[in-house]
């Protein structure tokens, strides 16, 4: 990946899934100096212990609300940074306003103070997500990049993130009509992936219990299907749209529903018990209630992030 020789990379919310996982790709470069951002001192530690006495690797110790106070010049902004727990959005939907809008902000001003007082033009990757879609149709849609016209009521549980994201986009794109600071906006559909440590969501919660022999339980009756992406692959389109994605644009980071990637949680719940309990020789349940209904789902269609690489995964 030659696009990041001699280039200073900082990665905010770099203990997460994304971002540990993008920690550890570009840490394969050479001549890259990277700088990974967390609230936790002893997530960053324990996750990237190898790197210690590596030249060209630190970490910053920062809740992403408070500005960004770096002396080098930036190249590369990964901003993976808030939280995707659907307990905290629930029970803490202030923080996570906060922590996407702010976050945001910061890191948008220090490129904008970058750009003005050091002469030195960065690029950030914003982290957006399937959430700034909407689907009132009583099908299964696909959208593209440009059909963000339906969204989540305001009275939504997820309201606070899915809202908050539109808020971040637009945000960024207004620093990039106003100042013209370099923004490409990735939105990804749902990814799943290994990490350390992992997300608060039922993905996770689900193949916790199972890997702990304990019955799998859907509390709820509607499931809608979704579109699912590997963060392998995930990283790859990462790479492309640093390197070409076109500033003030947005772009699908998906699976585009290829083969099982089109699948409701509770589809996706039977797959681990299934796998659990064939590999580990378990005997685990999956428990539903008796009525479950299949509402409509969102495709992300991402033939316009296809357009700008060669590669082609899918998870």
């Amino acid at each position: 990946m030659t696009f990041y020789s001699n280039k200073t990379v900082l990665i905010t919310g770099a203990t997460g899934l994304i971002g540990s996982n993008l920690v550890e790709d570009l840490m394969k470069c050479d001549n890259i100096k990277l700088i990974a951002l967390s609230r936790s001192e002893n997530k960053l530690k324990e996750l990237f212990k190898k790197y210690e006495n590596c030249e060209n690797f630190s970490y910053i110790v920062q809740d992403i609300k408070e500005p960004l106070q770096i002396s080098e010049k930036i190249d590369v902004i990964y901003h993976a940074a808030g939280s995707i727990s659907g307990e905290i959005i629930k029970n803490n939907p202030v923080d996570i306003i906060m922590t996407n809008i702010v976050g945001t902000q910061n890191c948008l001003e220090f490129l904008r103070k970058q750009k003005e007082q050091e002469h030195y033009n960065g690029r950030i990757i914003l982290f957006s997500s399937a959430t700034v879609y909407g689907n009132l149709e009583n099908k299964d849609i696909t959208v593209s990049e440009d059909d963000t016209q339906v969204t989540d009521k305001l009275s939504s549980p997820i309201a606070p993130y899915s809202q908050s994201k539109r808020m971040t986009e637009t945000i960024a794109t207004s620093y990039y009509k106003q100042y013209g600071i370099d923004v490409v906006i990735a939105r990804f559909s749902y990814v799943y992936g290994y990490c350390k440590y992992y997300p608060n969501t039922a993905l996770y919660s689900f193949i916790n219990k199972a890997l702990n022999n304990e019955d799998i339980v859907l509390n709820g009756t509607k499931f809608a299907r979704r579109d699912n992406i590997y963060v392998k692959d995930v990283i790859k389109y990462l790479h492309v749209l640093s390197e070409k994605g076109i500033s003030g644009e947005a772009y699908n980071i998906s699976s585009n529903g290829k083969g099982d990637n089109f699948a409701g949680i509770d589809e996706i719940a039977k797959v681990i018990v299934d796998i659990v309990n064939n590999k580990l020789s378990k005997n685990i349940k999956l428990i539903k209630k008796e009525f479950n209904e299949r509402i409509s789902g969102i495709v992300m269609q991402n033939a316009k992030t296809l357009a700008i690489t060669e590669f082609t995964g899918g998870g």
